[in-house]
């Protein structure tokens, strides 16, 4: 298979890209964000994703803004024969066509079928997995961007083509057939294991299948073990029956003697309780008294404290306040000339503003000219393209007019008419060929024909039965052909002819009565239908003309709106001149000067906004300090005014004091008072508490709460074993009616009987087992024979870019496929893929990728396609080197490389590439 040309329409960034691809090697260079991986992209999904597939995949595809829907064309030969291939993706509404070179097209879900058979994988499914699944759709040949360094061994079976590149293998290792007995055994065994065994995964053992004569064995087992240790647990529960009878009855005894004891302690201990209560009461009755005293003393304390404490204020008060007074009307005399500073300040502000105003005016009336010229230029421009555009759809509406004369024909239309005109002329020749002729030399009797009279010298053509009669006594049958022969053949032509004639039916209406006729007007509607589409494209690049029409009312109404000293002055007349009179030269060169004075206008515009800044600044300044010493004056005045205040609140609390208290002197007195009574209620309560201490009335009531506790307890257990007594004995005489022995040893036997039958099916299934994985080993021994062309040849590939090359080595697992991808160079160790550097790893990759390739492409008419996006970008440039020569190499045993690369230096020395690019 080999790609030959591609074609990609509204995808992403690329608005029309044609490409086409050297059978050999080919080389698209471009810088970044030219759209190389979007044109790999693009060539991949024409491929392998459906049509019809929409969500974020089909947003992804759309260009921006969204104007048509992607389209992919590509050209590829496959089976011996060119194909075309168009897709066109658009959700519901996509479509797909595959033309073969004898110009038979298949359309819809019959093309994509046919493609898969093809390239011999399927479309990805439309999905939620289908983002995930492309990624890995003939991922050995595919390198994407970014997976260079990426082992394509560990993709999926079918994403790297296992099965086929297996079978290509086996078929060139010349291993030898295995006989049929070797594959009825190797069934036998398979069908055997599988019967008991499930086939387990990679992360998951084999299990014994259920249902499976070992399986029911095991549960047989399980369950007669079960049974048993059922039985033994009987008999262990009848041995604890009697021990717990016994401990029942024992510990009946042990109660029966402790609970008179502690119930006699508990009584003695109540008579000490009752005095401790008497003592509390006592206290209780005491204590709040003193606590009324106390907090009386207390209150009387505070006023006293509070008294001194409010007169030592007043003094303090009193003597602070003449030198506020002074401050306040110091800084009232400086108040005046600050005043006056700020009036100035504000006076040449006033001016300075004045002439910013007046530089910002001019300003904005120079760019208000520069831009009524501007919206000049656009209009004519717009006035330009809308013309262009009128001249397209004229042309576009003539062509309409052209193909509406013409029938709705295509190519397939007039190849089916071909061949039903072919079928015509074939039977037309088949029927002569059976005709018979009769030809009259001389006659000496009556000759009749059907009826007719016949003469000497004419001659006739029978391609029917007739009647020949010879005077009046003779009369022949001429029968053309052998008899029916030749009438089929009359009905086979007009069949035929009538078929031709149905099949021209549709054409009549268009004067087109003949096959020529018809093919003539399909050649003038596939010019028609290609100019046509050369114009929507003509059309497309020039915009929408309805948004350009609005445009352009739009820039007539800014004009219209401008005011009338936006008009710019002709500066040879000294005069505004009518903007249509104005050429392109004319306002290109007025824009330039109205741009040199726009800037001087702004350069003396920012320069009088400068000083204003400044003067503004000053202005603050001003402000500002009027305000501090406003605020000072306040502020000292607010603490004149606070001072005051607190001089009247200490007096006016110095005065309710003595009203309520009397005087100083009386307030002593009653807080000595107090204190008397306080000491002698507290010595009668210390001679309480002593007496209350001395009984600890904590520990009787702990002492109360643990006899108590202990007599329920034992209370509770002369209950519990009462009943522990009843239950033990009733279990008792129940045990005692079976023979718990006997039936543990029948148990017994059955155990033995099971396990005995386990064995032996667990001796066959591990005998299954053993032979199953020994014919394992033996595929595996047989399948590394054929690993040996893989790794020559990646040894081969490997030696174009290493003066020394690695010696590659690779694992073949009947189960677990290829793995195990390692080298060794020279006498160095051996390291595994994973282990080596970023771009050794792409170099080898490389090599694995086309060496599976070459494999393979004995299954694709012996060439497959090979594409590496940016895919050496970590190869230093003289592996790079040894690279190209690799993909030389590759292109020399028939593959067909497409390198994608932004440093087109280093591939433009590719011997025998061609090169496409990009542009920048």
């Amino acid at each position: 298979m080999r790609l030959l040309s591609a074609r990609v329409r509204d995808y992403r960034l690329h608005r029309d890209l044609a490409v086409e691809f050297d059978p050999r090697f080919t080389v698209i260079s471009g810088p970044n964000q030219s759209g190389k991986s979007t044109l790999a992209e693009a060539l991949h999904r024409a491929l392998f994703l459906p049509v019809k597939t929409g969500g974020d995949l089909l947003k992804g595809m759309q260009s921006d803004p969204y104007l048509a829907e992607p389209e992919v064309e590509l050209a590829f030969e496959a089976v011996g024969e060119r194909w075309t291939l168009r897709k066109r993706f658009a959700g519901s509404r996509g479509s797909a066509s595959l033309q073969d070179g004898r110009g038979r097209s298949l359309q819809g879900e019959e093309a994509e079928e046919r493609l898969a058979e093809l390239i011999g994988t399927s479309a990805v499914a439309r999905n939620r997995g289908a983002a995930e699944q492309l990624k890995e759709r003939w991922g050995h040949l595919w390198v994407w961007q970014g997976a260079a360094s990426s082992n394509p061994l560990a993709l999926s079976a079918s994403g790297y083509d296992h099965d086929r590149l297996v079978e290509r293998l086996q078929a060139g290792a010349d291993l030898g057939v295995t006989s049929a007995l070797d594959l009825a055994v190797l069934d036998d065994i398979q069908s055997r294991w599988s019967a008991v065994y499930t086939a387990g995964g990679a992360n998951r053992a084999p299990q014994v299948r259920r249902g499976s004569p070992l399986q029911l064995a095991r549960a047989a087992m399980a369950a007669a073990q079960a049974d048993l240790a059922m039985m033994e647990e009987r008999i262990g529960q009848q041995a604890e029956a009697e021990q717990l009878y016994q401990a029942a009855v024992e510990q009946l005894a042990r109660i029966t003697l402790e609970l008179p004891q502690h119930q006699q302690q508990r009584q003695a201990l109540g008579l000490q309780l009752a005095r401790s209560r008497e003592l509390e009461a006592g206290i209780n009755q005491q204590q709040p008294v003193l606590d009324a005293l106390v907090k009386e003393q207390t209150a009387l304390a505070q006023d006293l404290q509070q008294l001194q404490q409010q007169q030592r204020l007043v003094a303090e008060l009193e003597a602070a306040q003449a030198p506020g007074n002074s401050r306040l009307a110091a800084l009232r005399e400086q108040l005046p000339a600050l005043e006056s500073a700020l009036q100035q300040a504000r006076q040449q502000l006033e001016l300075l503003q004045n002439a910013s105003g007046q530089a910002a005016s001019q300003a904005q009336l120079i760019e208000s000219q520069q831009n009524r010229l501007k919206l000049v230029q656009e209009r004519d421009q717009l006035s330009q393209q809308l013309t262009g555009l009128e001249l397209l759809q004229q042309r576009l509406t003539q062509l309409d007019r052209d193909l509406e004369s013409l029938p709705a024909v295509d190519g397939a239309v007039v190849e089916q008419l071909r061949r039903l005109e072919a079928a015509v002329k074939a039977a037309e020749v088949r029927a002569e060929s059976l005709a018979a002729g009769i030809e009259v030399i001389r006659c000496g009797q009556v000759l009749r024909l059907n009826g007719e009279l016949v003469e000497a010298g004419s001659t006739h053509l029978l391609s029917q039965a007739a009647l020949l009669q010879v005077g009046d006594d003779v009369e022949l049958r001429l029968l053309p052909g052998g008899g029916t022969t030749g009438a089929e053949a009359l009905e086979a032509v007009d069949k035929a002819r009538l078929a031709l004639a149905k099949a021209l039916e549709p054409y009549q209406p268009f004067q087109l009565v003949a096959v020529e006729q018809v093919a003539t007007a399909e050649r003038r509607r596939s010019d028609l239908l290609a100019e046509r589409q050369n114009l929507l494209a003509q059309q497309r690049s020039g915009g929408d003309a309805s948004k350009l029409g609005l445009r352009l009312q739009t820039v007539l109404q800014e004009l219209e709106a401008l005011p009338l000293e936006a008009l710019p002055l002709d500066p040879a007349a000294g005069e505004a001149p009518s903007s249509t009179e104005l050429d392109a030269d004319t306002l290109q060169s007025r824009l330039a000067q109205l741009e040199l004075e726009l800037r001087q206008a702004r350069q003396a515009r920012d320069q009088a906004m400068a000083a204003e800044q400044g003067q503004q600044q000053q202005l603050r300044q001003a402000t500002a300090s009027l305000d501090g010493h406003k605020q000072a004056i306040e502020q000292a005045d607010q603490e004149l005014r606070q001072s005051a205040n607190q001089l009247l609140e200490a007096k006016t609390r110095v005065d309710a004091l003595l009203q309520r208290r009397e005087s100083l002197e009386a307030l002593q007195a009653a807080v000595a008072e107090l204190e008397q009574q306080r000491i002698a209620i507290q010595m009668a309560l210390a001679a309480l508490q002593s007496e209350l201490q001395a009984l600890e009335p904590i520990r009787l009531r702990s002492e109360d709460q643990r006899l108590e506790q202990a007599i329920e307890r034992l209370q509770q257990q002369e209950r519990e074993a009462s009943e522990a007594r009843i239950r033990a004995e009733s279990r008792l005489h129940g045990d005692g009616q079976v023979d718990l022995q006997a039936e543990k040893e029948q148990k017994d036997a059955e155990v033995e009987s099971r396990q005995s039958e386990l064995r032996r099916l667990e001796q066959e299934a591990g005998m299954l087992s053993m032979l199953r994985r020994l014919l394992e080993e033996e595929q595996n021994a047989m399948g590394s024979q054929y690993t040996a062309p893989i790794t020559s040849r990646i040894g081969r590939y490997l030696a174009a870019v290493f003066p020394e090359a690695p010696q590659p080595s690779l694992e073949y697992d009947a189960r677990a496929g290829f793995q195990g991808l390692q080298w060794r160079r020279a006498n160095e160790a051996v390291f595994s893929f994973a282990a080596l550097s970023t771009g050794a790893r792409e170099q080898f990759a490389a090599a694995l990728r086309i060496t599976m390739a070459e494999v393979l492409a004995e299954a694709y008419d012996g060439s497959l396609p090979v594409l590496f996006d940016d895919a050496f970008a970590n190869s230093d440039p003289e592996r790079q080197q040894g690279v190209h020569r690799m993909l030389q190499q590759a292109a020399d045993q028939g593959l067909q490389v497409i390198l994608l690369s932004c440093d087109p230096e280093r591939s433009q020395g590719i011997a025998g590439a061609a090169q496409v690019s990009l542009g920048g």
